[in-house]
């Protein structure tokens, strides 16, 4: 098979858009952006729960995927940037959980 064909047969974006059906390359773009916003979301949802609950090892096993994850959902060149962003957010989650969780300072 002609890597042309392969590639039109599976449809992928670059192929849709040579074909000139941009409608439906705009869709498959917005179905991989949904992915990563949902994937990015569930991470920072599991560092509030595991924060809630206290487990330290889940949190840091949450941190450690969320690196690993970063380079697909972001891509190469951002994960630097990305997972800077993600650790700010989950030191603020992590502060402001403690200071909900200990109560008013006297």
């Amino acid at each position: 098979m002609v890597w042309r064909e392969l590639v039109v047969r599976h449809r992928s974006i670059p192929a849709v858009i040579q074909r000139g059906d941009r409608r439906q390359a705009k869709s498959l773009g917005r179905f991989g952006d949904a992915f990563r916003s949902a994937g990015v979301g569930l991470l920072l949802f599991s560092v509030v729960g595991t924060t809630i609950a206290g487990a330290e090892v889940a949190f840091f096993v949450t941190l450690l995927v969320a690196w690993l994850l970063f380079p697909v959902l972001v891509g190469v060149r951002s994960t630097l940037d990305a997972g800077c962003a993600f650790m700010l957010i989950s030191i603020g989650v992590v502060v402001v959980v403690g200071l909900a969780q200990a109560g008013p300072v006297p």
